[in-house]
């Protein structure tokens, strides 16, 4: 496998973050076979439909279809129901979010530039895909097929999490007694970003528009719930 190329979260385009033009931009491949390019149009304009707003309960098979250019039948043709439909996209989306995530690390393990080129990549996500990131965060807990994938990407992510603060810290504590401090501090981050991205809480409007500041404060009460003291 190539190991993915680190890059700096401002380097990567508003463009590239968006999943749904991801997935628009590879339907246009035509590499791909037509009913791989098909499938796709039809999960673009899912998600779309999810980034305007629709909740789940409103998604029409009629409007998904109408809006890819495509029949209504042909839905049925890749996806059972809605339902189906819905957690075969989010479980790509979460593949997607901690691709690019993995990509935008930068500096040394455990460092504060480490944690900050993550959690600024990972905020400017959220935002693009609040829509989704709705769906992710409340899909994770309905028992859908995708769920135990999803729980095996955080595994893994938090694992290598725990295993960064152990190697910084250098105290003799393992990765595994660090495991649920790593669960924690990315709650935190997941509660923070929700309120402001799709709790649309008041207090913190200020800061939506505005993700460096949202990563600095993130990224010091990271390093500080990890390290007790700024990492550098």
């Amino acid at each position: 496998m190539i190991k993915p190329i680190p890059m700096s979260p401002a380097a990567v385009s508003d463009q590239d973050l968006d999943f749904a033009a991801t997935l628009l931009a590879r339907a246009d491949d035509l590499s791909l076979r037509k009913v791989e390019r098909t499938e796709l149009r039809l999960l673009a304009s899912l998600a779309r439909e999810l980034l305007a707003g629709v909740e789940r309960a409103g998604l029409k098979v009629a409007e998904i279809t109408r809006k890819a250019g495509l029949a209504h039948g042909t839905f049925y043709r890749y996806f059972t129901d809605i339902e189906a439909a819905t957690a075969r996209l989010i479980e790509d989306f979460s593949a997607f979010v901690h691709e690019k995530i993995a990509r935008a690390r930068r500096g040394e393990t455990g460092s504060r530039e480490r944690v900050r080129s993550a959690t600024l990549l990972y905020a400017r996500l959220f935002r693009r895909n609040a829509g989704l990131m709705r769906c992710l965060l409340g899909l994770s807990n309905d028992g859908l097929s995708f769920t135990s994938s999803y729980q095996r990407l955080n595994r893994d992510w938090y694992g290598r999490v725990a295993t960064a603060i152990a190697r910084q810290r250098d105290d003799g504590t393992s990765p595994q007694d660090l495991l649920p401090a790593a669960y924690v501090l990315g709650g935190m981050i997941d509660d923070f970003l929700r309120q402001i991205y799709l709790r649309h809480d008041p207090t913190l409007a200020h800061l939506a528009d505005d993700e460096e500041k949202i990563a600095d404060l993130l990224t010091d009460l990271w390093c500080f719930g990890a390290y007790g003291k700024p990492s550098e």
